[in-house]
């Protein structure tokens, strides 16, 4: 039961922060503007290796984060921020992708 709870807020806490960091995203600062650059602008072979290695670095954050803390909330928030952080640093922003195919619809 601990694990699908863990799952939930996972998720749940991905697609909070993935709406918060698209909202900062396109607010005056543009937050996450030069990193999405910096990452555009390396060639595909390091972009995978970057993204390989970000994947590997929450792999084992994952396994180690239910040593230190005890509660499966906590972790599922821990969890869905570092993949939203992932994502919008990538440009694969799941709420972008989302208005762009509802714009798209229309």
């Amino acid at each position: 039961m601990s694990f699908i709870i863990f799952v939930i807020w996972a998720y749940l806490s991905t697609l909070l922060f993935s709406f918060l960091f698209y909202k900062l995203n396109h607010i005056k600062p543009q937050l996450f503007q030069e990193v999405q650059r910096k990452i555009n602008n390396l060639s595909e072979k390091k972009k995978r290796r970057l993204g390989i290695i970000a994947n590997i670095l929450f792999l084992i954050i994952i396994f180690i984060l239910p040593i230190f803390n005890d509660s499966d909330i906590i972790a599922g928030l821990i969890i869905g921020f570092l993949f939203s952080f992932k994502d919008i640093c990538f440009n694969n922003n799941v709420i972008e992708y989302a208005l762009k195919d509802y714009n798209d619809i229309k």
